[in-house]
């Protein structure tokens, strides 16, 4: 097996899909931009939306929270970024969060996140976990606002690597796997610079840096990279013309 391939401090071989094959490894495995599809629902995959669902949901990436057949899944849209910082987004006397911590995140970028509970917002990040954080997918968090302040406040964390989710997307138990099933959600496995491409995340020359859901389609390849060509739509910045 290539040694170095992965250097994500977060997982381990059993972790990383990609690993799995050894002769996978030896096509220059590019552990920037990955991509592969799966054929289940898991926490820390994402749903890419079928370049013909419409709505809020057009040209979405979803990250699962949480996926439970009897209990429901959670999800959040990670590449919606909205016009303005937290300090910007946050500052109506709706929101929920407090002066102090949209002081320290004062030019984190926020996403819109999905329909339900628009006056919450959770925190996507890969420095690690801390006091509530909860970690979906190898080097990938979700939560623990206050503490990663904290460490903003004795400059150990640049608030530039948080993005900030407003809202959330819900699924009833079953409901998810049904969608999935008619085709509405492409479901994949990809690297953690995609997921966190507006939470601090490298590009190269070689991203569509204002497409993630072209770019992940593009990477993986086949059929789904001419779905990202014909499909090619305003980008992930289109809700900075419109309010979610």
């Amino acid at each position: 097996m290539m040694s170095g391939a992965i250097d994500d401090p977060f997982a381990d071989e059993n972790e990383i899909p990609a690993l799995i094959c050894d002769s996978y490894l030896e096509q220059s495995f590019d552990r920037h931009r990955w991509a592969h599809a799966l054929d289940h629902i898991e926490p820390g995959c994402v749903l890419v939306a079928n370049e013909k669902l419409g709505g809020v949901f057009h040209q979405t990436v979803v990250l699962i929270i949480e996926h439970d057949d009897k209990e429901g899944s959670t999800g959040i849209v990670i590449n919606r970024p909205l016009p303005g910082s937290l300090i910007d987004i946050s500052g109506g006397t709706e929101s929920h969060i407090d002066i102090g911590l949209r002081t320290a995140f004062n030019g984190s970028k926020v996403s819109y996140g999905g329909p339900v509970m628009q006056d919450e917002y959770s925190v996507l990040h890969g420095w690690g976990h801390v006091e509530g954080s909860k970690k979906v997918a190898p080097g990938i968090f979700v939560g623990g606002s206050s503490e990663l302040a904290f460490e903003v406040r004795k400059n150990n964390f640049d608030p530039a690597d948080a993005l900030f989710i407003k809202g959330h997307a819900a699924w009833i138990p079953n409901q998810l796997n049904r969608e999935v099933k008619r085709g509405v959600w492409y479901v994949a496995s990809v690297s953690s610079d995609f997921i966190l491409r507006y939470a601090g995340a490298p590009t190269s020359e070689h991203d569509n840096s204002d497409d993630l859901w072209a770019d992940i389609l593009t990477a993986l390849g086949g059929n789904f990279k001419q779905v990202a060509k014909s499909f090619a739509g305003p980008g992930d910045k289109r809700m900075n013309k419109q309010k979610p």
